[in-house]
């Protein structure tokens, strides 16, 4: 007599599967200083991932390589080559896991190309005083 698992057990097992992968990025996503804005696209390349589409974007993968982990040597590179790093698209420039002053929500996307980050270095921040003092 030949076997045969109940469907109802089937489709209870596929259920506690997407629901541990959905815990788990929710758990990743407060490695991070702010995600709120981009949520799973942060690391994914769809915004709702299933175990099925849970591909990662560039971000996603140097954040699973180095560990799952939000640190300085994470918040300084700039994973999806947009010219911004991870750390001023999130909000946490020197990767010390502390949002930085006045900043509420992510620039931009730290696993996508399209950047909006507005990042002033000691050298523009100069150079913008200079065209205020009229020098």
């Amino acid at each position: 007599m030949e076997r045969r698992l109940p469907i109802g057990s089937i489709v209870v097992a596929l259920v506690i599967l997407n629901v541990a992968a959905a815990s788990a990025t929710e758990t990743l996503m407060g490695q991070l200083p702010l995600s709120a804005r981009f949520s799973c696209l942060n690391c994914h390349t769809v915004a709702a991932p299933t175990s099925a589409t849970a591909a990662l974007n560039p971000f996603g993968v140097d954040f699973r390589d180095g560990g799952s982990v939000w640190d300085p040597a994470l918040a300084v590179q700039d994973s999806d080559g947009d010219g911004c790093t991870n750390g001023a698209e999130v909000g946490d420039i020197d990767g010390n896991g502390q949002i930085d002053g006045g900043v509420t929500e992510e620039s931009s996307n730290p696993g996508d190309e399209d950047c909006s980050a507005s990042v002033l270095t000691e050298q523009t921040w100069g150079q913008l005083k200079a065209m205020f003092n009229g020098r």
